[in-house]
């Protein structure tokens, strides 16, 4: 399990930095970059909750960090890997699929190694749960490991495909509110059964709240 979630696809890395996901030196509410981060590294914003993103790029909002207890080295040297991470996906724009499809594999297997030899056990087990947290519902359906560790029915998986689907054009028509979130929540909830929602509870662990910004902080910037 360990492995399987955080084994995730570069090509969603490359869409955040590349595709203009997200924002260069900005942080959430309430928590400036690092000190140690270049203004250059990306901050994962609070507008890609909900969707999968890449576990380290986790690690460049603060509350993610403090969940955690990354200390100020650990803190640096995420911020240089992601750095790197970035540097690595800007230099693909133009280049043939097949060198993309190689780079995807090195910098994957990069963001990986870095994770197992730069946190501890009980961070890399933390920030599994905060990856699926920070993913919500919809990783039922874009990660094959969770539906198969829930054992879910082909039934289950139609209707909350279903339900994934419509939601996520929701938000790509910018019509989605945090109301809908939670409604996205309760309705893949009350597909599964009293065992399935037990077993998906444990594996996200202790709730994540995200520190996000407020309309106040929105009007200041």
């Amino acid at each position: 399990m360990r492995h399987g979630t955080t084994r995730v696809t570069v090509s969603a890395a490359l869409l955040i930095l590349l595709g203009g996901g997200m924002a260069a030196g900005r942080a959430q509410s309430g928590s400036p970059p690092t000190p140690a981060a270049s203004t250059a590294v990306p901050v994962l914003p609070d507008d890609r909750l909900g969707i999968r993103t890449v576990p380290l790029l986790l690690l460049t909002r603060s509350d993610v960090r403090a969940d955690l207890a990354l200390d100020e080295r650990q803190t640096a040297e995420a911020f240089r890997a992601v750095a790197d991470l970035h540097a690595r996906a800007a230099a693909l724009k133009g280049r043939p699929d097949h060198e993309v499809i190689a780079a995807r594999k090195v910098v994957d297997e990069a963001q990986r190694a870095w994770i197992d030899t730069h946190l501890t056990t009980d961070q890399r087990d933390r920030l599994i749960q905060v990856d699926l947290q920070w993913e919500g519902p919809s990783a039922l359906t874009s990660r094959p490991v969770v539906a198969d560790t829930l054992v879910l029915t082909l039934e289950q998986r139609a209707m909350i495909r279903k339900a994934v689907a419509e939601h996520l054009a929701a938000r790509a028509r910018g019509t989605a509110s945090p109301a809908d979130e939670k409604a996205l929540t309760l309705t893949v909830l009350n597909v599964l059964s009293p065992g399935q929602r037990e077993r998906w509870r444990a594996m996200m662990g202790r709730p994540f709240t995200p520190r996000l910004a407020t309309r106040a902080d929105a009007a200041k910037k």
